[in-house]
């Protein structure tokens, strides 16, 4: 993890792949010209032929490994859309009354209160019975059962959202509440196993790190994730002041839906895309008559939402994940950068007197411009199992997406940016784990600049922020 500490990171992302239709539902087809796809195989690895044999993967289950992946990854999917709808459960106040729950507050106090027997065996894996259920939190559940059964709230998207998902992955009727706590259940194991258990051990962050491999694929993301990008954007101006970006691809844009922590109340919104144009066009890096920015998510919900946002260019709410309160200060830099964000896409304007609070946050809105929005397209990718085929891209940008593997699916995921970079081409990354740097050499890849962006001060402990890491692939 990074140096935020006990905040989420900076931008999610799961790892992009192609989702059966089954997963996909008929409800959000994807307009946009499909993009050819090449699966990885065994010679595109060549040079980790002798790393994935000691691991057991050689010529002869490589094909089924991949599959596996496949199906693996999709589960994921599911796994990391139903946690947000746990956390959405637990901290919305748009469909109920009742006061918001904390979910790792929620995650103690439902473990803690488990005889020692009961709570090894949870953690564990097993099963609780319903009565364990806390009351506030069946009565919360029941309460958001009955808001997507409702129908209605057309202009509430992150309801719609949780609406479809729910349709296509719970059961209907009365069994539905039954697999709705079993969902919060799973969840809070796994909080719970990450803020209590994986804490008190004798490395956290390595335990953190192999919980993350196995967990579901998260869409969270958030407007500070843009400041580490364009960040990493300078340092590529500063080494190349005339070089031009044409093609980009975005590695898992994410989408706002329902965060663990800093939840906020709003629109469900992609960020990341229209940062990493507006980040461009400020820079100099890029122009918008000859840019083309690929997005490729693992949600299928997710591309569809980027593809309505290209077919009709959104109004974006931008609202900072961190406040300004119990001690915490946004960085100079960070304030500045949230000030010019938006100015080279749309019209930007900061929150109205009515929008405003006094949480500690900023707030801004940004109307994306038509052109603007002409230079996004949407891709379904696999970036652990395939490639995209045509023209090589000038630049890929992937954060907290590759914290998701394991080392073997990191040599497959680095192995296909590096088939989808030109020479000369620029990999921005946040992954700090050392064997990122090993995988990236043995492609031509190797490491060029990093550069630390703060991004608030606490007083009585570190800066918050995060690294980003610039890797250019060699010429032939």
């Amino acid at each position: 993890m990074s140096s935020l500490g006990g905040l989420r990171r900076l931008q999610r992302s799961a790892a992009p792949l192609f989702l059966a239709s089954i997963v996909a539902g008929a409800a959000y087809p994807v307009r946009s010209q499909e993009q050819p796809r090449v699966r990885i195989a065994w010679q595109d690895v060549a040079v980790f032929h002798d790393a994935l044999q000691a691991r057991g993967i050689d010529r002869s289950n490589f094909d089924s490994h991949v599959e596996r992946l496949q199906r693996t990854n999709i589960e994921r999917v599911r796994e990391g859309d139903l946690d947000h709808l746990v956390f959405y459960l637990l901290q919305s106040t748009r469909f109920t009354n009742l006061s918001p729950i904390e979910p790792a507050q929620s995650a103690k106090a439902l473990v803690d209160g488990l005889s020692a027997e009961a709570r090894e065996a949870f953690l564990a894996g097993g099963s609780l019975p319903a009565t364990q259920l806390p009351p506030a939190v069946h009565a919360r559940a029941a309460a958001l059962l009955r808001a997507l059964d409702g129908g209605g709230a057309e202009d509430d998207s992150r309801l719609a959202y949780f609406r479809e998902l729910v349709s296509v992955a719970l059961p209907e009727g009365e069994a539905r509440q039954t697999a709705l706590v079993a969902e919060y259940l799973r969840a809070m194991r796994f909080l719970y196993r990450q803020e209590f258990v994986a804490q008190r051990g004798a490395n956290p962050s390595a335990a953190v790190r192999d919980l993350y491999q196995r967990r579901g694929f998260s869409t969270d993301t958030a407007v500070e994730a843009g400041f580490l990008v364009h960040s990493g954007l300078g340092v590529a101006k500063g080494l190349e002041p005339d070089r031009r970006v044409r093609r980009v691809l975005i590695v898992g844009p994410g989408m706002d839906l329902a965060p663990r922590t800093a939840f906020v109340e709003g629109p469900a919104e992609s960020y990341q895309p229209w940062a990493v144009i507006d980040a461009l066009l400020a820079l100099g890096l890029a122009g918008k008559d000859t840019l083309e920015v690929v997005a490729a998510d693992i949600n299928p919900r997710v591309v569809a939402h980027l593809e309505r946002a290209r077919l009709t260019p959104p109004r974006l709410s931008l609202v900072t994940e961190l406040a300004e309160r119990d001690g915490v200060t946004l960085s100079e830099d960070y304030r500045e950068y949230f000030a010019q964000l938006g100015r080279a896409i749309g019209d930007a304007r900061p929150a109205g007197r009515q929008d405003s609070s006094s949480d500690g946050r900023l707030r801004k809105t940004v109307v994306i411009r038509a052109a603007v929005a002409r230079t996004l397209r949407v891709a379904r990718l696999d970036v652990v199992t395939e490639r995209l085929e045509g023209p090589p891209f000038d630049l890929v940008i992937a954060t907290n997406v590759l914290p998701y593997f394991d080392d073997p699916g990191l040599m497959l995921a680095v192995t296909n940016i590096a088939a989808m970079l030109a020479p000369g081409g620029v990999f921005l990354h946040n992954e700090p784990r050392p064997v990122l740097g090993e995988i990236t050499d043995a492609l031509g890849l190797p490491f060029e600049q990093s550069r630390h962006a703060v991004i608030a001060r606490v007083v009585g402990a570190p800066p918050l922020g995060d690294s980003i890491w610039l890797h250019r692939k060699r010429a032939p």
